[in-house]
């Protein structure tokens, strides 16, 4: 046993023997008596314990919550606001929960320029795939009419 096993029992168990494990009791009873740290340890331990072991804090009575209760001002009436369009619903709940208050409508043209950036790039992609694809035809009709002409000229 030596004292950084011994402070993780009393981490875990506490300063009460009773809860050690049993296999290492025996062991950690004797770090006790001989080491001046785990004498340390044990009773910073015991410490903690005791403060666990407190009884919770004074309840107040009843009647002194009820004279704290009666010296609060009464809660705020919420007073109905004008309705707001569902635009305006989704920019004031945007507005609320965004990270970015006050960028969210810098970063919101910045995906839309980059959507539209890509909307462009993949036109480009798919109008050279079809012009690919108009080669490969082609090449096939070649061959193709290369084939028919070969065999014509075999008969």
């Amino acid at each position: 046993m030596d004292t950084n096993r011994f402070a993780e029992l009393l981490d875990a168990y506490g300063a009460d023997p009773r809860r050690w494990p049993a296999a290492e009791r025996a062991a950690a009873l004797a770090l006790a008596q001989a080491s001046t740290e785990a004498r340390r340890l044990l009773e910073q331990a015991a410490a903690t314990d005791a403060l666990l072991a407190m009884p919770p804090g004074i309840v107040p009575s009843s009647d002194l919550v009820s004279r704290i209760m009666a010296q609060l001002p009464p809660a705020p009436v919420a007073m109905p606001g004008p309705s707001l369009h569902l635009g305006q619903r989704l920019m004031v709940l945007l507005q609320e929960i965004s990270p970015f208050r006050i960028l969210w409508p810098q970063v919101a043209t910045l995906v839309l320029a980059l959507s539209i950036g890509v909307g462009v790039g993949l036109g480009d992609y798919m109008e050279n795939f079809s012009v690919a694809e108009d080669s490969a035809s082609l090449a096939v009709q070649q061959v193709v009419a290369d084939a028919s002409y070969m065999m014509e000229y075999v008969q």
